[in-house]
């Protein structure tokens, strides 16, 4: 009984460490793109900068708001896990363009580390049913996940065909690799290879777990194996499909466009001045009519006296929420 309650002890100190090690990472993700947001902006609102200055300060801006995004859906996507509510939805797919999509969007990241990535695609492969947004997912995390932990003119190789009735994709690279010991724990919700690989090299350590879940929701399943520390790193999907008997949906990533709204009446409803600020600023370039409300009751006021073709409204308020 004293060594299972030893035991229990252990495990409880070990799981709290962990979420303090997590929550303190998580912090530092979220203030480090925040930081260069908040810092070129004040160069923005300075007015010194020239027109190639203001340029690169708003694409980064627009990076580190995309890294921000991307660090909450990751958490979004991990509580829908937890709960039980992550789902797919397959339907015919081309594999090709959305695993060459996936991995040009990064080739920024490796360009900026001079990273060589290659990608191969089995030009034969049919159309097969799967999520084409989550299988899209998987190639980003993997590939985003190489690249990090490759050093500096290293390389990173994407594969990807139908092979025997299985998707096959596979990723390596030469970078940091991992002990044997380690392969297990890589794919766990909240881990990397230890903690100092967090601090090394940043992230939360949860696009592998999504990864994993993904896969598993496909039938699949994710390897990793490595010969050893600085031996580089392989990891590999295998997931059953079917042949798609309808025409096939090829899933890029999407490209932010702005709609023409011209003529179209909102009512936009938010207590954050800010945010409302922005979103009618964003509405009326495309076009639209905007009303803007700073609570439930005030919408309620202006719809009846002014109804407007559509309502876009915050759902966390104070008091009364956006329902």
């Amino acid at each position: 009984m004293l060594q299972l309650a030893e035991d229990q002890s252990r495990q409880a100190d070990a799981a709290n460490r962990m979420k303090d090690e997590f929550l303190a990472t998580l912090s530092h993700e979220l203030r480090t793109p925040l930081n260069s947001v908040l810092g070129w902006a004040r160069l923005l609102a300075g007015g010194k900068l020239d027109s190639s200055q203001t340029a690169k300060a708003i694409q980064a801006i627009e990076r580190a708001g995309w890294a921000q995004s991307r660090l909450i859906e990751d958490l979004l996507d991990i509580s829908r896990i937890v709960a039980g509510r992550l789902q797919i939805n397959t339907r015919p797919t081309t594999v090709q363009p959305l695993v060459e999509a996936a991995v040009d969007s990064l080739r920024p990241a490796a360009e900026a580390k001079h990273i060589t990535v290659t990608l191969s695609l089995d030009a034969n492969a049919g159309a097969v049913t799967v999520d084409p947004d989550r299988v899209q997912q998987v190639v980003w995390n993997l590939v985003s996940n190489a690249i990090k932990f490759t050093h500096t003119d290293g390389h990173v190789d994407v594969a990807a065909g139908v092979h025997d009735g299985e998707l096959v994709i596979t990723v390596d690279d030469d970078g940091i690799g991992f002990p044997p010991e380690v392969a297990m724990h890589l794919f766990e919700r909240f881990r990397q290879g230890d903690s100092s690989t967090t601090r090394a090299y940043g992230g939360l350590g949860l696009g592998l777990g999504i990864v994993r879940h993904v896969v598993e929701l496909h039938g699949g399943t994710v390897t990793a194996s490595s010969a050893g520390e600085n031996a580089g790193s392989h990891f590999e999907v295998r997931m059953p499909v079917e042949p798609a008997n309808a025409p096939a949906i090829a899933a890029p990533f999407p490209q932010p466009q702005l709609p023409s709204l011209r003529g179209v009446s909102v009512l936009v409803v938010d207590d954050d001045p800010q945010a409302l600020e922005f979103v009618r600023s964003a509405l009326e370039q495309s076009g639209a009519i905007v009303v803007t409300a700073g609570s439930a009751r005030e919408a309620e006021a202006r719809f009846s006296r002014e109804p407007t073709d559509v309502v876009l409204s915050d759902l966390m308020m104070p008091g009364e929420d956006g329902w």
